[in-house]
């Protein structure tokens, strides 16, 4: 279901305007939450579970592709991964709404990473900037998986819209 999902959405989306996310994300969703917001980190966990990545580096595409803007690992260690998310959706929703939180993503990242090494996993953001938001990635690599109670869920298979390839 998820192939069938994430092939249509991508391919419709052809207008690159993302007003009604933003205004879900930005405006409605913290009106109703108030500071409790904590359900958009369980939230991007659940849509990593429901859309895994087949490699690392898909991450970056997947973010690129979800709007959610550019995704780029700036330091890796044993236990601990940053990631950099930077471009126009990030500096918008900044510019929009200061208080703008990058929850869904951090949650997101934390997934798919914790199904991909196989370490219970969590994910902060660090630091944010007018353009830049830092996220940190924290191994437990003394605390593995139980594999056996992970869904078996057959892995996107991302790739880039033929508008995106250069042409040769």
């Amino acid at each position: 279901m998820q192939d069938n999902f994430y092939m249509l959405a991508t391919a419709a989306n052809t207008t690159k305007t993302s007003l009604g996310e933003t205004i879900i994300r930005d405006a409605l969703i913290p009106d109703i939450l108030g500071k409790d917001n904590t359900i958009l980190y369980w939230a991007g966990k659940r849509l990593a579970r429901l859309f895994p990545l087949a490699k690392d580096e898909d991450l970056p595409l997947f973010f690129e592709q979800a709007d959610w803007g550019y995704l780029k690992r700036v330091k890796a260690k044993k236990d601990q991964q940053y990631f950099e998310l930077s471009g126009p959706s990030v500096e918008l929703r900044q510019k929009l709404n200061h208080n703008c939180e990058f929850l869904l993503e951090a949650g997101f990242l934390a997934e798919t990473i914790q199904r991909q090494l196989g370490f219970i996993t969590e994910a902060i953001i660090d630091k944010k900037t007018h353009d830049t938001i830092t996220i940190l990635v924290q191994i437990d690599t003394k605390d593995p998986l139980d594999l056996n109670e992970i869904d078996e869920v057959e892995p996107l298979i991302l790739t880039r819209p033929q508008a995106d390839l250069p042409e040769e």
